[in-house]
């Protein structure tokens, strides 16, 4: 056992004041919004708007046929 264990031990057995209870909830929740946030911006999809869909011009080649055979 490491020597803060003891302490660490009697915070989490000991009774919490209704103060502490609120901040423990107010920090959870912004760090699951922090998450949702991130996860958010990492998914999301980026739309293509009819504007930028006339700008894409079609990818055309511009490459001759090769024969099938060469002689």
């Amino acid at each position: 056992m490491m020597p803060y264990d003891g302490y660490r031990l009697y915070q989490a057995e000991r009774p919490k004041s209704a103060a502490e209870i609120r901040q423990a909830d107010r920090q959870a929740g912004q760090l699951a919004a922090a998450v949702a946030r991130l996860f958010r911006s990492i998914t999301r999809t980026r739309r293509v708007t009819p504007a930028q869909r006339r700008d894409v011009q079609p990818q055309v080649s511009c490459r001759a046929a090769e024969p099938a055979t060469r002689y």
